[in-house]
C-alpha cells in the first residue's frame, strides 16, 4: 500500500491504532502478509476503513481474536486486516426479554461473564471460548458441545449490524425473539467468513443459567457399543446439553490433558446434564443405567472444577502445531463407523488421528498430525482428507477443513464440493462485493 493510503487510514482511526512497515506480519494469514493492519474504535470508523479500500480496491481480512483464521482457503491477496478487536461494548442487555446487543470484538468469555450477573448466559461454547470474539464466532459459524440442546449460532442469533465493502451499514432482524423479521439476513453473514459483509454487531437469544450442571462418562470397549447408549439416550426423555463421543486416542489425550479420567481407554462417551438439582439427579441415574444396559464401564460423575477442565479440554482439543483438523457432518446412524475411521486412518497412512464426535448431532471433528518430516508428509495427509471427505459424502454429509498447513491446503478443496448452491453464492458476491475485497479466495468456490 502507498504511504498515503497509509495516512488516510491514520486520519480515520488515529496513527497509534495503525500498524504498517512489517509491523503487521503478525497478522499474516496462511502465509500471506497484510501490508497494513488497522483497529477502528466505532461502527463509523469501521464503514470509513471499508469506504476507503473499496476506492483503492484494497483485499481486505477481517480480524478478531484470530482464533479462526485457519478456516478458508489461502488469500488471494490482502492488503488490509481490519481488526475489530476495540469493538468491545455490550450495548444492551434486557434480562427481561432475555436478549442482547454487543459488538463484534467483544470476547465470548467477558460476554458470558457479564451475562453471569443476572442470571443468563449465551448458549454457545466454541473452541477457544476464553478468546474467540462474537464476530469470529458467527463469521466462522464456530460452535460447540452445547448446540445439541441450543442450537448452532444462526439459531440463537436474532438481530445483526454488518459493514459492506462500499462502507454501507445495514441491519436485519430484531431485538425482540419473537419478531422474526430479517431472520433471513441474519443467516446469510453467519459461516460466511466475512466475505459478503463485516459484522460489527449481533443481538443474541438469551438462557436462563442452570442452576446446576453434572456430566456422567463411561468409557466403552467399541464406538458401536458408545453409539447404542446414545441412540437410547436420543430416544428417552432425557434432556443432554451435550452428547459427545471420543475416540480411545481422543479420550486418552483429553484425560491427560484435563487430569480427568487418566486411565481411560477404549472409546468415551460423555453426558452432560444441566437443570435444577433434583433434575439432574435424577437425569444422571437414568443416564447411567442405559450406559451399563450398552454394555459401558462403571463411568463417573464430573462436576465442578473437574467437570470445567473436562470440557475444556474436550472442545480445546489441541493435535499441536502443522496438525491438520476437519469437521465432517454425516447421518447419526453413521457416527460410530465416523469414529473408527479415525483408527483406520491413523494405520493406513501412518498418522497419529483423534475423533471428537457431537454424537447427537453428527457432527465429527478429525485431528490428523504426521510425525517428523519426510517428502510423503504433505501427501499422506492431504490422502487422508480425501478419504474422510469420501466417507463423509457416502454418509449423505460434507467435510470442511477447519485449520491445515498451507501445503496440504494446495493439495486439497478445503471447502469441498458446493453443488447447486455454488451460482447463487456467486450471485451474492457479485452483489455485496462485486471488486471482491473482502477476504477473496478465502471462501467455497474460491469466493
Amino acid at each position: 500500500m502507498t504511504v498515503e493510503f497509509t495516512k488516510t487510514l491514520e486520519g480515520i482511526v488515529g496513527a497509534e491504532h495503525v500498524l504498517a512497515d512489517g509491523e503487521a506480519r503478525r497478522y499474516a494469514v496462511d502465509g500471506v502478509i497484510p501490508a497494513v493492519a488497522v483497529f477502528p474504535g466505532s461502527v463509523e470508523e469501521v464503514s470509513e476503513i471499508l469506504r476507503a479500500c473499496s476506492r483503492a480496491k484494497a483485499a481486505v481480512v477481517p480480524w478478531g481474536a484470530g482464533c479462526y483464521m485457519g478456516v478458508g482457503g489461502v488469500p488471494e491477496r490482502i492488503e488490509i486486516v481490519l481488526g475489530l478487536g476495540r469493538l468491545v461494548r455490550i450495548i444492551e442487555h434486557e434480562p427481561g426479554d432475555m436478549t442482547s446487543t454487543v459488538q463484534a470484538g467483544l470476547v465470548l468469555r467477558d460476554f458470558q461473564a457479564a451475562l453471569g450477573r443476572q442470571g443468563q448466559f449465551l448458549a454457545l461454547n466454541p473452541p477457544m471460548a476464553d478468546r474467540a470474539t462474537i464476530g469470529g464466532i458467527l463469521a466462522a459459524n464456530a460452535s460447540g458441545p452445547r448446540r445439541l440442546r441450543y442450537g448452532t449460532a444462526r439459531d440463537l442469533l436474532i438481530g445483526i449490524r454488518v459493514v459492506h465493502a462500499d462502507g454501507t451499514v445495514t441491519k436485519g432482524g430484531a431485538k425482540v425473539v419473537k419478531n422474526v423479521t430479517g431472520y433471513d439476513m441474519n443467516k446469510l453473514y453467519v459461516g460466511s467468513l466475512g466475505t459478503l459483509g463485516v459484522i460489527v454487531e449481533a443481538t443474541f437469544r438469551l438462557h436462563p443459567t442452570p442452576a446446576m450442571e453434572r456430566t456422567w462418562v463411561a468409557s466403552f470397549s467399541t464406538a458401536s457399543r458408545a453409539h447404542e447408549a446414545v441412540v437410547s439416550i436420543l430416544a428417552s426423555p432425557l434432556v443432554p446439553s451435550a452428547l459427545e463421543l471420543l475416540s480411545g486416542s481422543a479420550a486418552a489425550e483429553v484425560g491427560r490433558g484435563s487430569a480427568v479420567l487418566p486411565d481411560s481407554k477404549g472409546p468415551l462417551l460423555a453426558v452432560a446434564v444441566a437443570s435444577i438439582p433434583e433434575a439432574v439427579e435424577a437425569q444422571l441415574h437414568s443416564v447411567r443405567e442405559t450406559v451399563a444396559k450398552a454394555g459401558g464401564g462403571d463411568g463417573e460423575i464430573l462436576d465442578g472444577e473437574v467437570q470445567r477442565r473436562f470440557w475444556a479440554a474436550v472442545t480445546n482439543y489441541d493435535a499441536g502445531k502443522g496438525a491438520v483438523v476437519l469437521k465432517a457432518s454425516v447421518l447419526l446412524s453413521k457416527v460410530a463407523l465416523a469414529v473408527d475411521l479415525g483408527e483406520r486412518l491413523a494405520a493406513r497412512y501412518g498418522l497419529l488421528v483423534a475423533a471428537i464426535s457431537e454424537a447427537g448431532t453428527g457432527v465429527v471433528r478429525y485431528y490428523l498430525r504426521a510425525e517428523g518430516g519426510g517428502t510423503d508428509r504433505t501427501a499422506r495427509l492431504a490422502e487422508s482428507v480425501k478419504a474422510v471427505r469420501a466417507f463423509a459424502t457416502e454418509a449423505k454429509g460434507s467435510l470442511v477443513v477447519l485449520e491445515a498447513p498451507v501445503e496440504v491446503k494446495a493439495a486439497v478443496d478445503v471447502w469441498g464440493p458446493v453443488g447447486k448452491g455454488l451460482g447463487l453464492m456467486q450471485a451474492l458476491k457479485a452483489e455485496f462485493d462485486p471488486d471482491r475485497i473482502l477476504n477473496p479466495g478465502r471462501f467455497a468456490g474460491g469466493l
